[in-house]
């Protein structure tokens, strides 16, 4: 007969899997730093280190659902235990789709250094200071259990989306006036989209912070 896992273990596993996420956010965050300097700086280097950190990206997703599934069935947890297992395995869901979005936002800055014209507006400088700030702010509630992340991370969000809208409306007239920058123009809106979706994936860890702390399910609450 096998000996049962002793709780000092258990609690080991859980702070592995802590780490690896935030692991994971740190990764994540300076992909998407990197990305948006690629474009705003035609540094094609940073975009293929971009290209290059999402594979890291993607190992971790792997390894982290499944050091939580190995969790789940063996330790059996309840509580907060039970919830940041949970929890985690949508997190790095959503982390890694970020990760592929910053390869997105990488993969068009390299298309653009390719060729002259139209340059970055500086739309998207302030988008990338707000998602990046809004990543170090989730990485942070995660570490210290801090459900009241979640509405501070939606009011960025406004902000990310109210610069995706101008950004939008300025690119369209754009290609309005130099009908011959227009694949340049779709470009630039198709990166201030990207950078609207990252900021949404991020608002989404928030809720499951809220999730892991307290229990609550708010990703379908108005009121939020």
């Amino acid at each position: 007969m096998s000996a049962q896992p002793s709780p000092n273990e258990a609690e080991e596993e859980l702070r592995r899997i802590r780490a690896l996420v935030l692991e994971m956010c740190v990764r994540g965050e300076s992909m998407v730093g990197q990305a948006v300097r690629s474009v705003v700086e035609r540094d094609p280097h940073l975009a293929r280190a971009v290209l290059a950190a999402d594979r890291a990206l993607d190992e971790l997703e792997v390894r982290l659902d499944g050091l939580c599934v190995r969790f789940l069935a063996m330790r059996q947890p309840t509580g907060l235990a039970l919830r940041t297992v949970t929890a985690t395995l949508k997190m790095v869901t959503e982390l890694e789709r970020i990760g592929d979005l910053a390869v997105n936002v990488a993969e068009r800055g390299l298309d653009l250094t390719a060729a002259r014209g139209m340059e970055a507006s500086s739309h998207l400088p302030r988008m990338g200071e707000h998602v990046v700030e809004m990543f170090r702010l989730a990485a942070d509630a995660y570490v210290g259990n801090d459900a009241s992340v979640e509405p501070l991370l939606s009011q960025r969000d406004d902000a990310v989306d109210e610069l995706n809208r101008a950004a939008f409306k300025m690119w369209l007239a754009q290609m309005a006036d130099h009908p011959d920058q227009a694949d340049r123009a779709l470009a630039f809106t198709s990166i201030s989209r990207y950078l609207e979706r990252i900021g949404d994936h991020i608002v989404n860890l928030g809720q499951l912070i809220v999730l892991m702390v307290e229990g609550r399910d708010v990703r379908h609450d108005s009121s939020t």
